[in-house]
């Protein structure tokens, strides 16, 4: 089956292609919004490996927690192509994605953490086990303090990625003494597609309802605070 991998819930795009066991993966770094390059990047990543979007039979997409319009960018561009193409739509934690490209040791912990602004992160805890695409979550994803995370994995080897986990490593370096921080990490777009095929194939029929693959953002954005603030003032 081809599969197409959309994620954009940081300033990295992870975009990858695969078909007949080949990956034209176009994960890098956007500096303009995702809007922009998505889908020169979808057609530049089918044209690599000669198929046309209409060959692709599987779409896996970041949900997030992360950015909130790059998880409303890359939904809804998944959510269009999968109806228009009437394929199944995978959904997955972002934090996965970049947690099985790792390729951490067994028993080694993984932190990923997305700077998520106002001191937090959107981040999540897993520990590596013999399966690479099966790590353990030990802290689901959310919208944390850092020390949510850091204080599950005290004492243990750990390896931290994502923009969140680079914006707090002083606090990392002084709450774990074998932590490893992979900065300027890029998720791998080929394990981002088989950990979607492997999903697929294990439960086929949980991703064919399209209208249930929805944003997970872990937090209210601000214009819902604002307006939760001023409906509570007109309460009173």
């Amino acid at each position: 089956m081809n599969t197409l991998v959309i994620e954009t819930s940081t300033p990295i795009e992870l975009l990858a292609v695969s078909a007949d066991g080949r990956v034209a993966d176009r994960t890098a770094v956007s500096n303009v919004s995702h809007s922009v390059t998505l889908f020169s990047n979808i057609d530049a990543a089918l044209g690599a490996l000669g198929i046309g979007i209409r060959d692709i039979g599987l779409i896996g997409v970041g949900v997030g927690p992360g950015s909130f319009t790059g998880i409303r960018i890359a939904v809804s561009t998944a959510r269009m192509l999968a109806q228009a193409l009437a394929i199944p739509l995978a959904p997955v934690v972002s934090q996965l994605f970049y947690a099985v490209s790792v390729g951490a040791s067994p028993g080694e912990f993984i932190l990923t953490a997305f700077d998520a602004k106002k001191g937090r992160v959107f981040g999540a805890l897993y520990r590596a086990g013999e399966d690479p695409l099966a790590p353990a979550e030990l802290v689901p994803p959310g919208d944390y303090d850092i020390s949510m995370l850091l204080e599950p994995a005290r004492g243990a080897r750990t390896i931290a990625v994502g923009d969140g986990a680079e914006r707090y490593s002083d606090r990392i370096g002084l709450t774990l003494s074998q932590c490893e921080l992979l900065t300027g990490f890029i998720p791998s777009g080929e394990r981002a597609c088989r950990l979607v095929e492997r999903f697929h194939a294990e439960t086929p029929h949980r991703f064919e309802d399209i209208s249930k693959v929805l944003p997970f953002y872990a937090r209210k954005s601000d214009a819902e605070v604002i307006r939760e603030a001023g409906e509570g003032k007109d309460r009173g």
